[in-house]
């Protein structure tokens, strides 16, 4: 068993309450901590029997750009679930940060988390 981390994917999505938010994708930053089992591709050294984090990232860019919803965390909830049903992954701990209001409201951060 090993982990992946991606750090801070960039991605652009068209969420949040506030009626500005619903008509401009704005940037989200999505970071995942993925468990898998390593066994196949620590022996052949092969990525078809692992994860490719290009596709990862690619689907993660896909999933944000055609959302359209009001709350962080049914973004999260619904984005954890796509990757633990098309990755072969055990578990997903998945984040995601939204900077654009946080100056406004007095925050360092505004994250949201999920474990499936």
């Amino acid at each position: 068993m090993g982990k992946i981390q991606l750090v801070g994917i960039e991605v652009m999505a068209r969420i949040g309450l506030l009626e500005e938010e619903q008509y401009a994708p704005q940037d989200l930053l999505v970071s995942l901590d993925l468990s898998y089992d390593f066994e196949s591709i620590k022996i052949s050294d092969e990525i078809l029997e692992g994860i490719d984090y290009r596709d990862l990232i690619s689907h993660v860019r896909d999933f944000a750009s055609s959302y359209d919803g009001k709350t962080l965390e049914r973004f999260a909830h619904l984005l954890a679930t796509e990757i633990k049903e098309k990755f072969p992954v055990e578990k997903v701990l998945l984040s995601v940060d939204k900077p654009r209001y946080t100056k406004k409201l007095g925050l360092k951060e505004i994250r949201v988390e999920v474990e499936r």
